[in-house]
């Protein structure tokens, strides 16, 4: 999941294409996977994929009303 986040940072521009199979991916692992999980998960890492999310989301909808 670190390494995702880390790719989908580096390589921002290249991802704009894909905005919303990023955040369809981001979502489904917040509901899948266990590290995730806000009570469970690991607390930096929730936090880093909820962030990242949150962006994904707002350029979405900046690219939307454009």
């Amino acid at each position: 999941m670190c390494a995702l986040l880390d790719l989908m940072r580096k390589h921002g521009a290249s991802v704009h294409p894909n905005l919303a199979n990023c955040r369809n991916l981001l979502q489904q692992a917040t509901r899948s996977l266990k590290i995730l999980d806000p009570e469970l998960g690991e607390e930096e890492l929730v936090k880093s994929v909820a962030a990242e999310l949150a962006n994904v989301t707002a350029l979405i909808a900046g690219s939307q009303r454009q």
